[in-house]
């Protein structure tokens, strides 16, 4: 079963101990309820993994433990004590006081008299366990997001909402002869009389289970099904309310398939199985496929099994957005628009402390208020569609507000959006004094200034890896799997700590010299966030690249990124070179052997000028190399002057040529087979490139030289789509790394205007 550790909050010193983060994989439980003695005596067994990190696991359980084994050896229930983590009131987590290795697998069983939780009150429906004459048992779990441990933590050992695990009860009530029905969203197996094994699928978490046991004649139950417009489902509603409640379960039912259907064609597919599960009693308490509510807040219930259970806040602090989505589309039709005002006291919907363990109770007002303004914005048709669209890309998944708020971002290009939940979902205020965030353009780019005239085509502080890995250093995308990306965001500023910023990434599936904000920049691929960057500090932040948008193998795409910040925006029109919030890597890596080239095409453009330019198209060549062959390839040879000679580009074949198959390399590309005069690499498999075939190219060679140039005119607004050939000597060793840049100058004012750069790695 895969871990959540990636959500889990980090690794804390309390009470001395390194308190570290586990995986829940499975909860085994059984109960026995004695009605003869009006208790219950529970044995819970949970299956768990470690993370990365040596240390002391954290779970919760609001019961007093009697006894307990970890792996089979006994342990004092003292060292399972409850600790306070900072998370507020009534938040402490219990800490198993042994340090286990990481990425290990553990059973801890723990056995207690099941009582009511040790737990806050909160919230309307309380939990309860309870006997009446009968005798009769009255159970109920009774979840609320308005108070801590007030999850299945409350009965049974349990984690945080990060984690997703598989949950079996096996539950029996002994001595009565009072039958009994158990209320759930469970998949049920009747064991015998009044004893039942509930089974939860994997992807559960602590607040997703749904649970009463009343006995059968003070509950009322009515069924029904409906078929969905979507997915074309037929789902059995299962309907319950007690004898005495005043709910009519017809006319409820009606709503349910009212409602059901609706969410179907707003939010698509229904995520719970064939079944919907609602107890009518009083308050609203949503899980996964059910609820527990009254009559008045059905609609709002029923739709967080799409917006709440279909797709999942991470962490309690993010419960905000789905009572505040909810209460926004769901209640109030999701059609107002009241724009921000950014004097206002800020307001903080989603706390940064990890431990925090409730939900904000201005979800459902300022929260509203929030998606008002965030219509206002972005218009509401766009907010209605993204908001459409993230939950199809997210459903079945923990969400963490900084993702909403990044794919918004992303969709949109609003800078402005940042802003937003900056001040009014983090509750940050307006920073003292104006920050100023700043990715290098260049190695030796020391200040962070806004103009630079040096190297910004291959900034050291984006980059992507093909793994989730951490590593430093640039690596050519893998199709066909997800890449990451990373940037490392520097303060320039000497006293501003930045509490919170957003990098968006965008690619490019092409070279070019000039990138411009923020046309070229957005919408872009992915985005990541960071908090709390100190002055003079610098933060690395890292986004999935998924792999439905990772370019096929061979192309050469150009990574671009862009830091906001409250009060710190790109200014638009600008270039990379004129901005310090902005970075490019126009790097192409490709792997060759001797007497192979590559064809690298590119896109040079004149946006900067508003009349016709000349530019010079600089080689650098590797130092010590001054003699690689290197030339450019383009219909008209008339655009250029000073290149060395020119000759029809052309493809020349051997006997066999049909019979030879192209050869895979490591960097992704292909060589060309023996068909070919010489072996190519380029984004294309050349024999399907009709320009190439019938010599619709013209090479124009570089003069031999560590710093040749080509020059060529352009009228403002133009673009020439070139290709760079770049051939790789019989002489060049093995394990030899040649770096070529490819620099636009203007040659009125010797200004760089534009850059891409290549790495070819010889090999054997």
């Amino acid at each position: 079963m895969p871990n959540n550790f990636h959500l889990a909050p980090d690794a804390k010193i309390v009470d001395g101990l390194l308190a570290v983060p586990m995986d829940i994989q499975q909860l085994q439980a059984s109960v026995v309820f004695n009605a003869a003695t009006s208790t219950a005596s529970a044995t819970s067994t949970i299956t768990f993994i470690t993370g990365q990190q040596n240390g002391c696991p954290v779970f919760d359980l609001r019961q007093t433990i009697g006894s307990a084994t970890l792996d089979g050896l006994p342990i004092l229930p003292a060292d399972l004590a409850l600790h306070n983590f900072g998370g507020g009131a009534n938040a402490g987590m219990r800490i198993i006081n042994r340090v286990l290795p990481a990425g290990t697998t553990h059973t801890l069983q723990v056995v207690y008299t099941l009582a009511l939780p040790q737990s806050p009150a909160g919230g309307s429906y309380q939990p309860n366990i309870a006997w009446a004459a009968g005798p009769r048992l009255i159970f109920n779990f009774g979840f609320t997001d308005l108070a801590p441990a007030r999850y299945l933590e409350a009965w049974f050992p349990a984690n945080l909402i990060f984690d997703q695990f598989s949950i079996e009860l096996d539950l029996q009530l002994i001595n009565t002869a009072v039958v009994h029905a158990v209320i759930t969203n469970a998949a049920v197996t009747a064991l015998g009389s009044n004893h039942w094994k509930l089974n939860y699928p994997a992807r559960s978490t602590a607040l997703s289970t749904l649970l009463e046991i009343r006995a059968a004649d003070t509950v009322q139950h009515q069924g029904s099904t409906v078929t969905l417009p979507v997915s074309g489902n037929t789902i059995t509603i299962d309907a319950w309310k007690l004898v005495t409640g005043a709910a009519d379960l017809s006319t409820q039912i009606n709503n349910i398939k009212t409602f059901l259907t609706s969410n179907e064609n707003n939010y698509g597919p229904y995520l719970h199985g064939n079944r919907f599960t609602v107890f009518f009693n009083i308050g609203g308490m949503e899980y996964d496929g059910g609820a527990t509510t009254g009559t008045g807040a059905l609609k709002h219930e029923t739709f967080h099994s799409w917006w709440a259970r279909g797709m999942k806040p991470a962490s309690q602090p993010d419960g905000w957005w789905d009572e505040a989505w909810t209460t926004y589309f769901c209640d109030n039709a999701g059609a107002a628009s009241t724009p921000f005002d950014f004097t206002a006291a800020p307001v903080e919907l989603c706390a940064q402390n990890q431990w925090s363990r409730i939900t904000d109770s201005e979800a459902y007002t300022q929260g509203n208020r929030f998606w008002q303004g965030m219509s206002a914005m972005l218009g509401n048709a766009n907010l209605l569609h993204y908001m459409k669209d993230f939950f199809s890309r997210a459903k079945n998944e923990l969400v963490k507000t900084n993702h909403i708020e990044e794919y918004l971002l992303c969709r949109s290009g609003n800078a402005q959006l940042v802003d937003a939940f900056h001040r009014f979902v983090y509750g940050f205020a307006n920073p003292a004094a104006t920050p100023d965030l700043w990715l290098k353009d260049d190695a030796t780019d020391a200040l962070g200034n806004n103009d630079w005239n040096g190297r910004f085509w291959d900034s050291p502080d984006i980059w992507v890896r093909n793994k989730d890995d951490g590593g430093l250093t640039q690596q050519s995308p893998e199709f066909g799997q997800d890449n990451w990306f990373y940037a490392r965001v520097r303060n320039k500023s000497s006293s501003v700590t930045v509490k919170h910023f957003v990098v968006a990434f965008n690619v490019k599936q092409f070279a070019g010299t000039q990138f411009r904000y923020p046309n070229d920049f957005f919408p872009a691929t992915a985005a990541a966030s960071g908090f709390t960057l100190a002055p003079g500090a610098s933060m690395i932040v890292k986004a999935k690249w998924p792999k439905k948008d990772v370019p096929p193998a061979g192309s050469h795409a150009c990574l671009l990124a862009s830091v906001i910040t409250r009060s710190d925006h790109p200014v638009n029109n600008k270039f990379v070179w004129e901005s310090n919030n902005l970075a490019q890597k126009n790097l192409t890596i490709v792997d060759l052997r001797p007497n192979q080239f590559i064809l690298l095409p590119f896109v040079v453009t004149n946006q900067v000028f508003l009349q016709k330019r000349v530019f010079d198209l600089q080689v650098f060549r590797p130092p010590g190399f001054p003699a690689i062959p290197v030339s450019l390839l383009h219909p008209n040879t008339r655009l250029f002057s000073n290149f060395r000679d020119a000759n029809t580009f052309t493809v020349s074949s051997t006997n066999d040529a049909a019979h030879k198959k192209d050869e895979a390399l490591d960097c992704g590309g292909h060589v060309v087979a023996e068909h070919l005069s010489f072996p190519v690499i380029t984004n294309s498999n050349i024999r399907e490139s009709p320009d190439l075939i019938d010599g619709g190219l013209h090479e124009m060679q570089y003069a031999d030289g560590e710093n040749v140039s080509i020059r060529f005119p352009l009228k403002k607004g133009d673009q020439l789509l070139l290709h760079l050939k770049v051939m790789v000597p019989a002489n060049i060793p093995a394990k030899q790394q040649l770096r070529f840049d490819v620099v636009q100058r203007d040659t009125a004012t010797g200004k760089i205007t534009g850059g891409i750069a290549l790495l070819i790695n010889v090999i054997n």
